[in-house]
């Protein structure tokens, strides 16, 4: 009897250029997609507490932050190359709203809401965000109802899939946080949670 040894299957990673060609063809038609770490991740619908979540922490974010001064993006493509082209709920840039993508900082704060992401949210979106050097991530956990604030990106290893943060706090509802960059703005966790 002889037996056939089968080559492992070599996993392809897209780029951000390949992501963005491939979306310009129509292929996802009116599918939501975002490219996390190389791999075309399809998004979720969103239930009606991420709803209300992402209107009241719009809410907040846009009385908070001066638009001649900061861009708040909701739902917006992150471009993280060469493999992460992410669509945060948030992130805010220390630039005006419509700067040219080729004159972008990095975000000084993403925030994610989680519902059903909350494995992906806190894995590979994580990590990714580490690795970018996003120094302000937070997530919005719906089913643990708190806010978790994420600090101090390190890697751990070389092995790319071992970024994390070193600082991570969890706020409830009653308590404030303000974002890294800006200690002066105080948010109330009740005005971000659905």
């Amino acid at each position: 009897m002889s037996t056939t040894v089968t080559k492992p299957l070599k996993r392809f990673r897209w780029t951000v250029k390949e992501y963005f060609r491939i979306s310009e063809t129509g292929v996802f038609d009116d599918r939501r997609v975002e490219l996390i770490n190389g791999v075309i991740v399809e998004m979720p619908a969103q239930a009606h507490p991420h709803r209300t979540s992402l209107s009241k922490t719009n809410c907040v974010l846009v009385a908070s932050f001066d638009r001649t001064k900061h861009w708040v993006v909701v739902q917006g493509t992150l471009l993280l190359p060469p493999h992460g082209a992410p669509d945060p709920d948030f992130h805010v840039f220390d630039v005006p709203i419509g700067t040219p993508d080729r004159d972008l900082p990095l975000p000084f704060l993403v925030i994610e809401i989680s519902d059903t992401t909350y494995l992906k949210d806190s894995g590979p979106k994580l990590r990714m965000y580490a690795k970018a050097g996003i120094l302000d991530y937070w997530i919005l956990n719906l089913p643990k109802d708190r806010l978790e604030v994420y600090r101090q990106p390190e890697q751990l290893t070389s092995e790319p899939a071992r970024w994390r943060y070193v600082q991570t706090v969890s706020f409830g509802r009653g308590e404030r946080v303000s974002p890294l960059a800006r200690p002066d703005l105080s948010f109330l966790v009740d005005d971000l949670l659905p």
